[in-house]
């Protein structure tokens, strides 16, 4: 993990819980320090039994995963577990292959992170998942027949629901503000990652696969997340043709 320069950074009020596993000592040490250093309550694992173990007896805020350590299997196994309780996930590796990035947000990433680590990169993408997570709890929206409730991150309609990821529920709440507009990639992909580069470009489209899928699972909602050509994606308003 590459050291930077210190930087001051604000303290979260509440100290937040961060697991971060990470089979390279080195790296381990370095961003414990750093956590802890920024006002976080951190738990670190130097192996996948020992992550695993953590995950079923302790409540986290956040994970940072290292993909080598667990693998895919691993990694999908940490993501079902993540899904219990909705934590937000950041993997890191040394890959930065399309096909792996692809891969680690298919299986439910919230972020990606290509090692070495820096610090204060570190930080900042744990301080924005943090930060709009915080914004959108308690917050229902209802379109039609449709309701969002974004704390629960459950979409309703009639007496079926689904469960969704933490960033399906943000793409769908930017979706469901614009009825009827288009809302481009870009700004569906500031609004999951804070960043709108090439990997939350294939992210993005992997997200909308995903709660394409699930909207299938609901009475009356088939076919209400839309392309929108060169616009990006929309929600299909009442009386609009599909």
């Amino acid at each position: 993990m590459e050291v930077e320069p210190e930087e001051t950074v604000a303290q979260p009020a509440q100290p937040s819980r961060v697991l971060i596993a990470d089979a390279d000592p080195d790296v381990l040490r370095q961003a414990n320090r750093a956590l802890r250093g920024a006002g976080f309550d951190v738990a670190a694992a130097g192996d996948a039994t020992q992550a695993k173990a953590l995950l079923e007896t302790r409540r986290f805020d956040l994970l940072v995963l290292d993909a080598a350590m667990f693998g895919i299997d691993g990694l999908a196994a940490c993501t079902a577990i993540r899904g219990r309780v909705r934590t937000p996930v950041i993997v890191s590796s040394v890959s930065g292959a399309e096909a792996d990035v692809v891969r680690a947000f298919t299986l439910g990433a919230d972020d990606y992170m290509t090692k070495p680590l820096r610090e204060r990169t570190l930080l900042a993408r744990i301080h924005a998942i943090l930060r709009r997570s915080a914004m959108n709890d308690a917050s229902v929206l209802s379109v039609e027949d449709a309701v969002l409730d974004v704390a629960a991150q459950r979409l309703a309609r009639g007496a079926v629901t689904v469960p969704l990821t933490r960033l399906e529920t943000l793409l769908l709440r930017a979706l469901l503000g614009s009825p009827g507009r288009a809302v481009s990639g870009e700004r569906l992909a500031l609004e999951a990652w804070g960043k709108a580069g090439l990997e939350q470009r294939h992210a993005l489209k992997q997200v909308v696969y995903r709660l394409r899928r699930k909207l299938d699972a609901l009475p009356g909602l088939a076919g209400h997340l839309q392309t929108s050509r060169s616009a990006g994606y929309r929600w299909r308003s009442a009386g609009a043709a599909l």
